[in-house]
């Protein structure tokens, strides 16, 4: 009797842990999709990370663009979009040198460089220069137009 109590709280316990009613989904802020491309002198810009920063605290939408330069933000779940608010946008694009996977790091030179293939003031926030503003009634497609 004592093991089946146990079972049955342990079932109602994760049962109310797997619910829709959790702080952080109950917190959440509504999303619009918003998404776009990002060029670079002119050319598409794969690879790259983009990040909707909104002021006051409120959680940043991320993107990764593709071979095209495309990307689709995401601020709570896959894709899901980016706050309807005015944002601080910044883009990074590193290029990773180091040792390959699973290489024995006693034998090589272990050192891991990075190098922006943009320039570093697309990174920064305080002076990135790029800003888009997302509506609840779209179209919240934008491009970025980065040059050296």
């Amino acid at each position: 009797m004592r093991i089946q109590l146990l079972l049955l709280a342990g079932l109602l316990l994760a049962a109310g842990c797997a619910g829709g009613d959790d702080q952080w989904t109950k917190d959440r802020r509504q999303v619009v999709e918003a998404g776009g491309v990002v060029t670079f002198e002119g050319a598409p810009l794969p690879g790259a990370t983009v990040i909707f920063s909104p002021a006051g605290g409120l959680s940043a939408a991320v993107g990764r663009t593709d071979a095209e330069g495309r990307f689709v933000l995401q601020t709570y779940e896959d894709g899901d979009g980016a706050i309807a608010t005015d944002h601080n946008v910044t883009v990074t694009c590193v290029k990773v040198e180091g040792p390959p996977p699973g290489a024995n790091l006693d034998e090589i030179d272990p050192t891991v460089k990075e190098t922006s293939l943009i320039p570093e003031r697309y990174g920064h926030v305080d002076n990135s220069g790029l800003t888009a503003t997302v509506t609840y009634d779209g179209p919240n497609e934008f491009k970025f137009e980065l040059t050296k």
